[in-house]
């Protein structure tokens, strides 16, 4: 029997009406002799609901960041908990998305050994942060959080902006043998552009000889996205207090 089969046998307490679906999923670490930390600063900045810091007859370490949504989707929530994961608050991290319905129907067992899998099965043990999504029929599938944070920008993107809508940022990156390079903008936004998109002599002519760090504000509009990792950004030029 495997460590994953072995714990999804333990003893799981009942959940009580009223508790949150933190709360109730905490119930099912807890029901596997795991040890439970709840920290209110990772709470209120990234989300982390608790942390499983042991495993009850499992002896490899354990530092596994929890947090269970009945949203679907939302971006801030996902962005919020990403940030765990790149900052290294916690070894790795685990995102659930699991309706209100659906806990209550075994969706949070379900949820639970979703975890499990993630913790013992070697196909993730580089991973370090994953997203788990519990549907209707009590099955779940595993989804990448950072892909899907990038959908989720550039669909919300198509929603707030126009084709050839105007922008403003700075090019934080240009790679000159290839003739591209990105701009960001004050929310954090990147473009993709191509030199083909300048259309600024004076642009044109600073970008071959771009330094790595290097800023450049300037001016441009939004080309829609394409499917693309990041959005387009066109007719591209030096920002007016750049001239």
């Amino acid at each position: 029997m495997t460590a994953s089969e072995d714990l999804s046998h333990q003893h799981i307490p009942s959940t009580k009406e009223g508790d949150s679906l933190s709360e109730q999923f905490q119930y099912y670490f807890e029901g596997a002799g795991a040890s439970i930390n709840i920290d209110e600063e990772f709470r209120e900045d990234y989300l982390i609901d608790f942390i499983v810091t042991r495993l009850k007859d499992v002896h490899a370490h354990v530092n596994l960041g929890v947090h269970v949504t009945s949203q679907e989707d939302d971006l801030d929530q996902q962005k919020r908990f990403m940030q765990a994961a790149q900052r290294g608050v916690v070894l790795k991290s685990v995102y659930i998305e699991l309706s209100d319905a659906t806990s209550g129907s075994g969706g949070l067992l379900v949820a639970f050994g979703a975890c499990l899998a993630f913790l013992f099965d070697q196909r993730y043990s580089q991973v370090n942060s994953i997203g788990i999504r519990v549907l209707e029929n009590c099955s779940f599938n595993f989804f990448d959080l950072e892909e899907n944070i990038e959908r989720l920008e550039r669909m919300s993107m198509d929603e707030d902006l126009a084709v050839g809508e105007d922008m403003t940022g700075r090019i934080i990156a240009y790679f000159t043998e290839k003739g591209f390079g990105f701009i960001q903008t004050d929310e954090e936004r990147k473009f993709f552009f191509h030199i083909a998109n300048v259309v600024d002599d004076d642009l044109r002519g600073k970008l071959p000889s771009y330094v790595p760090g290097e800023t450049i504000d300037v001016a441009f509009q939004y080309g829609g996205h394409d499917g693309k990792k990041y959005p387009k950004a066109i007719n591209v030029s030096l920002h007016p207090e750049e001239e």
